[in-house]
């Protein structure tokens, strides 16, 4: 055994999982994508065990691992994938499905083939298979910054503009650098106006989006299901060592949850476990979740968790509910990623804006004028306020 520390430890004596018994998910285009993806995002802690953790994650049956260029490793994770072929544990990386997607501050449309193709090089692949648009606008914030970080030229989600950065994602697929393409933490909203203005080959099939036992998304997944694209779920496991950034304190931890401990008791299983196999198994069966671990034992509960059916009927009511008094399940819109440091002027500091949809235009000239007069609103505030003694 390889012990660092109590969350940093890798021992190969654990036999894996043979990765045929992963759950599949089949996505529009055809494509099966394993339902479960070993995560790469990063804490400060866990970048130093990244290309280690992922090494000890193939080997134990991770098939899918989840990228991306804000992550600031994919050439680390291109180490661990040349490591492991070197250790026998894959052929190629053919026998991986890896999640990629463009950032923020590459979503010019001259900017994005040059962002996939340092994403090819540094991975050492020929092509991704699920290349994600990572946010739905432009906005770009300071590697490592504070949560009270704000970028003076943010902008809200304008639909002129984040067709022109689709279109060129849609050249890279035509192109073969990347197999299916897909958007992460796009809403409503902003999906059916994508939707609205593509043609069918251009559709994203994957829409990746925060979901755990406490912020389920029950209706939003739906509406993506209804139209032929996956979810799969990141913060899967509530995310305990995320960056301080992102901790708040109305925050709940969905592995404290009552319930949770409950059904963790009555199974004989951790409750990382059970979260991951609420994932898994709820909406039938439809969709994914993204986790990370960066010790043997972890690593390969969570693996198991997208292998059996661990939750009873009962205990997914539970954890899900039905919507009546008897069965109110555990769902307590409890996000936790506000995506505070993407916000615009106009939102006035308010992180809900970022996901109700009230502030979502067209055009660039809509937003101009709404921004316009916003201004003004705001200069007539500014001068009428009256100081608080």
């Amino acid at each position: 055994m390889n012990k660092i520390n109590e969350q940093v430890w890798y021992d190969t004596s654990i036999a894996g999982v043979d990765p045929a018994s992963v759950h599949q998910v089949k996505l529009a285009s055809g494509v099966m994508m394993p339902v479960a993806a070993y995560g790469t995002f990063h804490s400060d802690w866990a970048q130093a065990y990244m290309k280690d953790a992922t090494v000890e994650a193939i080997r134990l049956g991770w098939r899918h691992l989840d990228t991306a260029r804000a992550y600031e490793n994919e050439d680390v994770v291109g180490e661990a994938i040349r490591e492991a072929i070197s250790k026998g544990y894959i052929a190629s990386a053919d026998d991986l499905f890896i999640t990629g997607k463009l950032w923020n501050g590459h979503m010019s449309p001259k900017d994005v083939a040059p962002a996939c193709e340092a994403t090819l090089q540094a991975l050492g692949v020929d092509k991704i298979d699920m290349y994600l648009n990572h946010w739905p606008w432009p906005n770009v914030h300071t590697p490592g910054c504070t949560g009270d970080h704000r970028n003076p030229d943010a902008v809200p989600y304008i639909h002129e503009a984040f067709l022109e950065t689709w279109d060129e994602i849609v050249k890279l697929k035509k192109a073969g650098k990347v197999v299916d393409i897909g958007t992460s933490n796009h809403t409503e909203a902003t999906m059916k106006l994508l939707l609205r203005d593509v043609s069918t080959d251009e559709r994203p099939v994957v829409n990746q989006m925060e979901m755990h036992p406490l912020m389920q998304q029950t209706d939003l997944r739906r509406y993506f299901e209804s139209e032929g694209i996956v979810c799969t779920g990141y913060m899967a496991l509530g995310s305990p060592n995320r960056p301080a950034r992102d901790s708040f304190k109305e925050h709940r931890a969905d592995m404290q949850d009552a319930v949770i401990q409950a059904i963790s008791k009555e199974l004989g299983v951790a409750p990382p476990r059970v979260c991951l196999a609420w994932a898994v198994q709820r909406e039938n069966k439809s969709g994914g979740f993204v986790a990370m671990a960066t010790r043997s034992d972890w690593i390969l509960e969570n693996l198991k968790a997208a292998t059996d059916d661990l939750l009873s009927p009962e205990q997914l009511l539970r954890i899900s509910g039905d919507g009546t008094a008897e069965h109110p399940g555990i769902d307590a819109n409890n996000r936790l990623i506000w995506g505070q440091v993407f916000l615009w002027p106009e939102a006035d500091s308010d992180w809900r804006v970022l996901w109700n949809d009230s502030q979502v235009f067209e055009t660039r000239e809509k937003y101009a004028r709404f921004k316009e007069a916003y201004n003004a609103f705001d200069k007539v505030r500014a001068e009428t306020r009256v100081p608080v003694r």
